[in-house]
């Protein structure tokens, strides 16, 4: 009769089945131990990806002037942005990361004209006469306008190249008027 001591039944699970690894320190035969978790590889897209979620872009603060709008005449919204800020760039274990952003306007004037949002435009809007984010209110009443910038990018980093969208900055003109001109005629 063989005695089987108390140290191999618990290091080697005589009674239970072999243990992964053997849990005494000393492997098993034939059974592999377990391997150490695989770390993710980190890519130049991954890079990108996360350090676009990082970078300040410039959002718009638009206006109209002169500050109100004449229901039925055209009205000129200035944006106050930036649709091409200068090119950021990050150093990463694989080399500098550069990222170049491109904006373009998208616009809610508000006052429930279809479509809804109007645009895109690539260039910033500017004041009458030279200015091409318009618009013609209806109606008299108060408004909020809201324009928002959608962001795309390129990036290089070591040798290769990407596309990055999604994200979007924004800005309001709360309580803009519009008011109703009505002529006078005297005698």
């Amino acid at each position: 009769m063989y005695q089987v001591s108390q140290l191999a039944v618990d290091c080697l699970g005589f009674l239970s089945g072999p243990r992964i690894g053997g849990t005494c320190g000393v492997p098993l035969p034939g059974v592999a131990a377990n391997p150490a978790p695989a770390k993710p590889v980190a890519t130049p897209r991954t890079y990108a990806v996360q350090f676009w979620q990082t970078i300040p872009l410039p959002a718009p603060k638009p206006s109209i002037p002169p500050g109100y709008a004449l229901a039925g005449k055209t009205a000129y919204l200035v944006t106050h942005g930036q649709t091409r800020p200068a090119a950021t760039t990050e150093n990463t274990p694989l080399g500098p990361l550069t990222v170049s952003a491109t904006g373009s306007y998208e616009v809610d004037w508000g006052d429930g004209s279809a479509p809804r949002w109007t645009g895109p435009y690539a260039a910033e809007g500017e004041p009458y006469p030279n200015g091409q984010i318009t618009h013609t209110f209806d109606d008299a009443g108060t408004f909020t306008v809201t324009v928002q910038e959608t962001w795309t990018a390129t990036w290089t980093l070591a040798g290769q190249t990407g596309v990055l969208t999604g994200l979007h900055t924004t800005g309001t003109i709360p309580g803009f008027q519009v008011q109703q001109a009505q002529a006078v005629i005297g005698n």
